[in-house]
């Protein structure tokens, strides 16, 4: 089964649930718990259009390009990186 049907079966069960839940309110009006499934099927779909946004959506890849050239100097400062994790030189421990 391919992840499009997962999804259609998904998007199914979702809106099953829908009906069932918006038949428990009507039988019981707007009593907290039926109002907190209202929301919690409410949010299940909407992360589901939202992931079904991602899988239908070609993937696009971001293109790093590291350039061939030399680094420029002047952004590691005096040389003071040269001794980064080391301490200065010429300096001892106490």
């Amino acid at each position: 089964m391919s992840i499009h049907d997962e999804l259609d079966r998904t998007r199914q069960a979702l809106q099953a649930l829908d009906q069932a839940v918006a038949g428990l309110r009507s039988r019981l009006g707007p009593h907290l718990d039926v109002l907190r499934l209202m929301d919690d099927v409410a949010r299940c779909t909407a992360d589901l259009r939202r992931l079904e946004e991602q899988v239908r959506a070609p993937r696009r890849q971001e293109l790093v390009v590291i350039p061939d050239d030399d680094r420029d100097h002047g952004l590691w400062g005096a040389g003071d990186v040269d001794h980064e994790g080391l301490g200065a030189p010429g300096r001892r421990a106490p």
